[in-house]
């Protein structure tokens, strides 16, 4: 399958984020996620462009197999009053199929002014205002039918919303109106160096 290029998604509400550290509780080698409430007119060209990829992996999958009954699988979102929710995921850690290395990675974060945020020092809860740098992964299962998830990149913080009980290529984004950078104190040189080594997305 073709691989998907990179996009930006429009500012959302976070819902349940797991950015600053990984969530363990179901899979043990950790993921990265966040679901993103976008108003509805914003989230329409995001919307339109899954499904087409969507109908994109059903045809891959067809000439693959040589079937015609393949099933589009369910959608990385879901409309609920007026607004729509995306789902983006990253694996914290894993082996690549095709080398059989081991491998850790964390999405890159970023404030309002394009400042590093340190995972160790800022904890972005839910409520936070948000973009995404994702890349969409064609996939297909006998099961599940052919479908798009939507792969965590890189996160730009507009407005932060921190709790206090957890432990801390080119630019996709630019400099925006916000409040986060006012609340991210990190000063720590080795996190913005890995950082900027891992490609701001914004």
């Amino acid at each position: 399958m073709q691989k998907a290029k990179k996009y930006t998604s429009p500012f959302g509400k976070a819902i349940y984020p797991h950015l600053s550290r990984a969530d363990v509780r179901f899979k043990a080698e950790g993921e990265f996620k966040v679901d993103l409430e976008v108003d509805g007119t914003q989230a329409e060209e995001m919307k339109q462009m899954l499904n087409s990829l969507a109908e994109q992996s059903v045809k891959e999958a067809q000439e693959k197999t040589g079937k015609k009954n393949i099933k589009k699988a369910q959608l990385p979102f879901k409309d609920e009053d007026g607004k729509t929710i995306f789902k983006f995921k990253m694996k914290a850690s894993g082996t690549n199929t095709k080398t059989g290395d081991s491998f850790k990675q964390r999405p890159a974060l970023f404030d309002n002014e394009l400042n590093p945020i340190n995972p160790e020092e800022v904890n972005i809860w839910g409520g936070s205002i948000l973009r995404v740098s994702y890349q969409p992964s064609l996939w297909f299962t006998p099961m599940l039918g052919a479908g798009v998830s939507l792969r965590l990149k890189s996160v730009q913080v507009k407005d932060l919303v921190e709790g206090g009980s957890q432990a801390g290529s080119s630019s996709d984004f630019d400099k925006v109106e916000g409040d986060s950078s006012s609340k991210n104190k990190s000063e720590n040189e080795t996190v913005q160096e890995e950082a900027i080594a891992s490609g701001a997305d914004f």
